[in-house]
């Protein structure tokens, strides 16, 4: 009966928020090894529907990781989803669906007084730590992009490593309906696909939302610095002799 209220008030608030489309499919999962192995599964038994996004939540998670294979944290009081959004397009520019779906949860938590910054490629951090890390993959069939999906992790009311920070922390209150911030975050990836072919909006919005703070790993701040994004989606970084774009694949 648990997961089954979860389902419900998940859907209550995205109905709430986004009004009926699109038609999210739920599932709720009190505790599994990885939310995107589950979400793998359930798409390798049926295809994914057209204008049919489906959605895997877990309570709590005890074997998942994100990039470049780093253990994933992920206790009870976070929000742990995948989720994958059908496309069915060769237009989806899939090189800046990392940024459409970064600004778009900057814009969401920037909305609630929230001032937090895009880490490139796919971290949300607030001040120096970090509060959600997202993981895009594209899927495709040929030439056409049948889905994409997402792996995200949000710190909401679970203790963080040290370098993490809970929106409790931020918020300063414990009192955080957990289904009202899982809609909003579900809302952002429908947001982001409605704005991928706005690539110039989304460029724009990413230099503008971009912390300098942190360089990609193997590059010391003595000696370089962060540039900007580029109009393909990679990140440049500079010193005072050289140029260097960074991809994310």
């Amino acid at each position: 009966m648990k997961v089954i209220g979860s389902v419900a008030k998940t859907a209550f608030y995205l109905k709430k928020i986004q009004g009926q489309y699109p038609s999210w499919k739920l599932h709720y999962k009190i505790k599994c090894k990885s939310t995107e192995n589950e979400l793998s599964n359930l798409l390798g038994y049926s295809e994914i529907k057209r204008n049919k996004p489906v959605a895997i939540i877990a309570r709590e998670q005890f074997s998942s990781f994100g990039q470049n294979s780093k253990t994933w944290v992920s206790p009870k009081g976070g929000i742990w989803l995948s989720a994958a959004y059908p496309i069915f397009s060769k237009e989806f520019k899939s090189q800046i669906f990392n940024l459409s779906l970064g600004i778009k949860i900057c814009e969401m938590l920037r909305q609630e007084n929230i001032n937090v910054f895009l880490k490139w490629p796919n971290d949300i951090f607030f001040g120096s730590k970090k509060l959600i890390g997202f993981l895009p993959r594209v899927i495709t069939r040929g030439q056409k992009i049948i889905y994409v999906r997402v792996g995200l992790g949000m710190n909401v009311l679970n203790r963080t490593p040290s370098e993490g920070i809970a929106l409790s922390k931020v918020l300063k209150t414990k009192n955080i309906n957990q289904h009202y911030w899982t809609a909003k975050v579900l809302k952002a990836f429908h947001d982001s696909i409605e704005c991928n072919k706005k690539k110039e909006y989304v460029i724009k919005s990413a230099n503008k939302l971009l912390t300098k703070s942190f360089l990609p790993s193997g590059f010391s701040p003595n000696e370089w610095k962060i540039k900007d994004i580029d109009s393909n989606g990679n990140l440049r970084i500079q010193n005072e002799t050289q140029l260097k774009v960074i991809r994310r694949f």
